[in-house]
């Protein structure tokens, strides 16, 4: 007949136990954090590479006339920019393009890349196209720098700069406001560039 174990030897039993599943707790939150973490990252980069795959395409088929260069097809606006995009056009059975304005505008307060089209009225310098669709969210920092040379309407390159946070860091601003300084500090945030190069016969015009 076995001698049963004694009450310190439970003791002992119940407490290695409590160890291991104590580290094995542990080694479960850590790996749930890095693969959280990594989906934020994940996630992060999508939002950026959608946003700068839809300004960069717009910015490289802008419409450029070489008989009437008093139209404006590129137009800086308030934290963003407004282009003369040609884009095909929907619901045709033929291959044709039309002329589109689209607008691109931060709103730092909402932390939000909004956009906006229109087929109509889009070379009208001061008039900003009407609608405001969310693009992408969690947007801390966004600018947009146009090479223009002397002489011409429409810039040879155009470099764009945006910066995210990620998803937790933005549920975290939208929560708490108040400490939107302090949460920035450590936030898990990055930077995307994205130079454009705008080649629509406006260099071989200048020089003829």
């Amino acid at each position: 007949m076995k001698k049963p174990f004694t009450l310190v030897e439970l003791l002992i039993a119940m407490s290695v136990l409590s160890v291991f599943l104590l580290g094995l707790m542990q080694f479960y939150t850590t790996t749930e954090d890095v693969m959280s973490s990594g989906a934020n990252r994940t996630e992060m980069f999508e939002r950026a590479r959608v946003a700068m795959d839809m300004m960069a395409n717009d910015l490289t088929c802008m419409y450029y006339s070489q008989t009437d260069k008093t139209l404006k097809p590129f137009v800086p606006v308030a934290n963003g920019f407004r282009v003369a995009t040609i884009r095909p056009e929907k619901l045709q059975s033929s291959a044709k393009t039309s002329i589109v304005g689209a607008q691109y505008s931060w709103d730092s307060g909402s932390r939000k890349l909004t956009y906006a089209s229109d087929g109509n009225d889009y070379f009208n310098a001061d008039k900003d196209i009407a609608g405001n669709e969310t693009l992408v969210e969690g947007v801390t920092d966004f600018s947009v720098t146009a090479n223009i040379q002397s002489g011409l309407n429409i810039p040879d390159t155009v470099l764009i700069r945006m910066e995210l946070v990620d998803a937790k860091t933005l549920k975290r601003l939208e929560a708490n406001a108040g400490s939107e300084s302090d949460i920035l500090k450590v936030a898990n945030k990055r930077e995307f560039r994205r130079l454009v190069v705008v080649d629509r016969g406006q260099r071989k015009l200048k020089r003829n």
